[in-house]
């Protein structure tokens, strides 16, 4: 039952890292499993990460890791958040996140790692434009955007699926579905193109830069409604 946790309504609320934590064990608890003790890394794991590297963590960061840092069902179905011991610096960021086959990556600029929430960059590796990207503005919403979106990916057809937008497609709000407090954010894979998320009682849609569409829902019947409500070549739909 989704009573008590409206995904839109519950995001339009957060205004800090705090409230972004709270958002995120609700929406654990209501959609997926509810996050307990020792889902989190020990503080002796985060001060061995802040010594091996030589350099003060973000409290984002710290609250982040020590909140849920090994839940990979929240954070590393598709892409992964590294562990503690993996944390990296490369051409002056912290290194946190990396795209399931190492071709973008996700960090933080090391003049930022005595912020609280510090802004998040990414890069793909084999692009020739500027080395470190704007992705969001706070690392406690890039917590929100990892775990919606590796949501996404931890369930089978029977409750996720995805198809292309077709060229005449614009999805704006669907019907029953709000659009989610999440600002438009680059989709790594496209250069140009943004990603937008919209919400329904039980459902989720991610919009990628005009040209897919992912669905998660609570229940079988509640996707095959999903399905119906925005008809296209679903790929797990059944013939």
């Amino acid at each position: 039952m989704t009573e008590g946790f409206n995904v839109a309504t519950e995001l339009a609320a957060v205004s800090d890292r705090a409230d972004a934590w709270r958002f995120i064990k609700g929406f654990a608890a209501h959609w997926r499993k509810p996050v307990r003790a020792g889902d989190g890394c020990e503080f002796e794991e985060l001060t061995e990460a802040e010594w091996r590297l030589g350099s003060p963590l973000p409290t984002a960061l710290w609250e982040a890791y020590g909140l849920f840092g090994r839940r990979a069902d929240l954070t590393s179905v598709q892409d992964t958040l590294l562990s503690l011991d993996h944390l990296y610096v490369d051409d002056g960021a912290l290194v946190f996140r990396l795209e399931n086959q190492a071709v973008a990556e996700w960090a933080i600029r090391q003049e930022h790692l005595e912020d609280d929430d510090p802004p998040v960059v990414f890069r793909c590796r084999d692009s020739d434009s500027d080395p470190w990207m704007p992705f969001l503005d706070r690392f406690s919403t890039a917590c929100i955007e990892m775990v919606l979106s590796e949501s996404l990916f931890a369930h089978n057809e029977t409750r996720a699926d995805n198809r292309p937008l077709e060229a005449s497609e614009s999805i704006e709000a669907p019907p029953g579905f709000q659009r989610l407090a999440l600002p438009d954010y680059p989709m790594w894979a496209v250069e140009g193109c943004v990603i937008r998320w919209f919400a329904s009682p039980e459902g989720l849609l991610r919009e990628d830069g005009n040209e897919w569409l992912w669905a998660l829902a609570r229940t079988a019947p509640a996707l095959d409604l999903l399905r119906g409500s925005l008809p296209g070549d679903w790929i797990g739909q059944p013939s």
